[in-house]
């Protein structure tokens, strides 16, 4: 069972003991991300997510990363389109000192000139090996795409030309706009007694105060419809579909799981075992959901060779015509739903799973859904539900496509 605490400063903080592990996972979740930039600050929030590694006040890039090693711990972070994380796993006798470390992180970062100068060739050397994936790259297309000029539609790492035009002063506003303890949630799962952490995380963050009013600005984002494509000199077509889907906090999340899971998931679904087992024209296909806050998107990727690619985009209409017009069987229904509840369950034997799960829910949706729940809701889900969100999601005439591979600029669907 989950617990819940709010300091005086409004940093939240949720936690779940479980005595049957010897270590802690702790994580520190801040609402920034690349939703919340526009063109100029484009890429803002993960550089900052590099920044905070580079050394404080208190203690070196070196240093940071010697102490977690000798304590025999793992740290890491990583940002999103709505959050940012840093977390660390250690034994349960090591954590305060996993916390002393990510809260020096936090609370006093240095953000000197050298640093941002040698950390923006190591982001745009990231930003080159994203680009060699071409999987990734249809995908962050995809959305950059369907969300135009739209913060949400932007991408987490930024762009080449923005990431050079960050200034220091730049950096601070925007770190000193969002990393404040009103915009912060602290998620903890693991052997742990959650008094006593709520204790040791008021020492560390007494001093922490809301230096700004936090400006995040959510507005309804439209769903544009279109084709985006990119030549590449690869052996494979690379092609991506997204059609609208559900934001993270709708109720139709679970009915819209269940569909997912037959439809293109796993590899009992039928994209799999239509097209890439009984065709044989793919090796890799799958759908897969992206919720955000007020929105997402029902995603179908799939990589096949060029001669390939028009036999398998019509396989993919194909069964979404057959998935909108043919109710599901009982028994898809129902396999789904053990299929959904036996992957919920298996994550919630990793404390970073529950510490993730957490930190999440309440950083997006102020709340934390208790397992059982989850498995209610999921044990729950009426048929009726299941034919109402397939008739709102699978609409083949609202769908959006990227390409990447060679030749990709000629093609017409």
């Amino acid at each position: 069972m989950s617990k819940k605490c709010t300091l005086d400063n409004g940093l939240v903080i949720v936690g779940e003991e479980i005595n049957h592990v010897n270590s802690v996972s702790f994580g520190i979740w801040i609402g920034a991300g690349s939703r919340y930039e526009d063109e100029h600050t484009n890429g803002m929030s993960h550089f900052i997510e590099h920044m905070l590694f580079k050394g404080t006040k208190n203690r070196t890039a070196k240093k940071i990363a010697q102490e977690v090693d000798s304590l025999g711990g793992q740290i890491n972070a990583f940002t999103s389109k709505e959050t940012t994380c840093y977390y660390v796993k250690m034994l349960d006798e090591h954590i305060e000192s996993g916390i002393n470390i990510l809260s020096d992180m936090i609370l006093n970062p240095l953000f000197l000139d050298q640093d941002i100068s040698k950390e923006k060739s190591v982001v745009l050397e990231e930003i080159s090996m994203y680009e060699d994936s071409p999987e990734d790259l249809a995908h962050d297309m995809l959305f950059e795409m369907i969300y135009k000029n739209q913060g949400i539609g932007r991408n987490i790492l930024g762009t080449r030309t923005s990431l050079q035009k960050i200034k220091r002063e730049d950096m601070i506003e925007f770190f000193n706009n969002y990393y404040v303890p009103s915009n912060c949630v602290i998620s903890i799962s693991g052997n742990f007694d959650f008094d006593k952490m709520v204790e040791i995380i008021q020492r560390k963050f007494k001093g922490w105060n809301n230096k700004k009013d936090k400006n995040i600005n959510i507005n309804n984002c439209n769903f544009n419809l279109g084709i985006t494509t990119k030549n590449k000199d690869i052996e494979q077509m690379n092609l991506c579909m997204g059609l609208e889907g559900i934001g993270l906090e709708s109720e139709d999340i679970y009915a819209l799981s269940i569909v997912n899971n037959i439809f293109g998931s796993s590899m009992s679904s039928r994209l799999f075992q239509n097209i890439r087992e009984e065709q044989g024209t793919v090796y890799s296909i799958y759908s897969y959901l992206t919720m955000n806050k007020g929105l997402g998107v029902f995603n179908i990727a799939s990589s096949m060779s060029e001669k390939n690619i028009y036999k398998v985009y019509n396989s993919i209409v194909n069964e979404i015509k057959s998935i909108r017009q043919n109710s599901l069987t009982k028994e898809e229904i129902k396999r789904s739903k053990e299929q959904l509840k036996g992957n919920y369950i298996l994550s919630l034997e990793s404390t970073s799973s529950r510490m993730m799960s957490m930190g999440k829910s309440q950083i997006l949706l102020n709340k934390i859904n208790n397992p059982k729940d989850i498995i209610n809701k999921i044990n729950n889900v009426a048929d009726g539900e299941i034919d109402n969100i397939i008739k709102e999601i699978f609409d083949i005439d609202k769908i959006a496509i990227s390409v990447v591979g060679k030749n990709s600029e000629n093609l017409s669907f």
